[in-house]
């Protein structure tokens, strides 16, 4: 958990000081303030400066506070994953195409804008990308979440393709060649509006997908070994026999119609207390005070009876096996 938040922290780091960097070098460009508004990577990365610094907030109270754990609430990731996806279409853009149109994306050391690309357009949104799909992995997220990674990119469309058809002196020439209506024909331009949409909710999707495949290497794990170490330090302290008037009590279920295999299952009642049964048992085993009781129980049962325990949360989903 530690070294997942600090490295969380670090990436943010990164991305936040590449984008502002990028911001600086732009103070003498001739456009002015209306870059901000013209460009989609100025844009980008601006929300990488504004999600990046709410980030690294959370890692610092996370550590400063000296918390267990600091979970993502899901607007905040909606918020992050908007900011990253854009980040990937900034950077997928400038690596696959821009890059190679002479005049766009000039990487040579003795240009003068070099540190400005290499900050605006492939270290601020690589590391914000990298720390959001890697590190950033707090919580199972809904996946109808991804759809909204889009928003960014939306409302840039909706404002700038009619304004590069329509009146372009608005804004002083197109901001890409893709467009501009002078280079490309204009259904092609049109055509850049559903391509690029199509192109956000895959992009989008992907990064969800990303991410809760690291959810399920980094932090299922990490709740797993959580829940192993927590169960044994129970045991320890509180060793539960099973009795011979147990073992009876089984046997007896299973005689007087009960056919299902040998698992037994810890649920809560309606009374608040926690039974171990069979599933679709209509009689309890046994009954205890606490869940952990309970699953020391059924698990020293399904040891000498050569069965298996399931666990189900409050709500009666199955959140444990053994």
């Amino acid at each position: 958990m530690k070294a997942r938040k600090a490295l969380s922290l670090v990436f943010n780091i990164i991305a936040v000081i590449a984008s502002i960097t990028g911001l600086i070098l732009l103070k003498d460009n001739a456009e002015g303030s209306l870059i901000y508004i013209k460009y989609f990577t100025i844009l980008t990365n601006c929300s990488i400066i504004v999600m990046g610094f709410v980030s690294i907030g959370f890692c610092l109270d996370f550590f400063l506070a000296k918390k267990r754990e600091v979970i993502v609430p899901s607007w905040l990731f909606v918020l992050k994953l908007i900011a990253a996806v854009s980040a990937l279409i900034t950077f997928l853009t400038v690596v696959c195409y821009l890059q190679y149109i002479p005049g766009m994306i000039d990487l040579k050391p003795d240009n003068p804008i070099f540190w400005e690309n290499i900050c605006h357009h492939y270290v601020g949104p690589l590391a914000f990308i990298l720390g959001m799909i890697l590190f950033d992995v707090d919580k199972k997220y809904n996946w109808k979440l991804s759809f909204l990674g889009t928003i960014l990119l939306v409302i840039y469309m909706a404002y700038m393709v009619p304004i590069c058809l329509v009146n372009k002196g608005l804004i002083n020439g197109a901001p890409y060649v893709f467009m501009d209506i002078e280079v490309v024909p204009v259904w092609l331009c049109i055509l850049f509006i559903p391509a690029f949409l199509i192109a956000g909710v895959g992009l989008s999707l992907l990064i969800w997908s990303l991410n809760r495949v690291s959810y399920l290497l980094f932090v299922g794990e990490e709740v797993s070994k959580e829940e192993t170490n927590e169960d044994k330090e129970f045991e320890k302290a509180h060793h539960i026999e099973v009795s011979d008037e147990d073992r009876a009590e089984v046997n007896e279920i299973i005689k007087t119609g009960y056919k299902g295999p040998r698992v037994y299952h810890i649920s809560k009642r309606d009374d608040k207390m926690w039974q171990v049964k069979f599933a679709n048992g209509k009689k309890a085993i046994k009954l205890f005070d606490t869940q952990a009781e309970a699953i020391v129980f059924a698990k020293q049962l399904a040891k000498s009876q050569d069965g298996s325990i399931r666990v189900h949360s409050l709500k009666g989903k199955i959140r444990k096996a053994h």
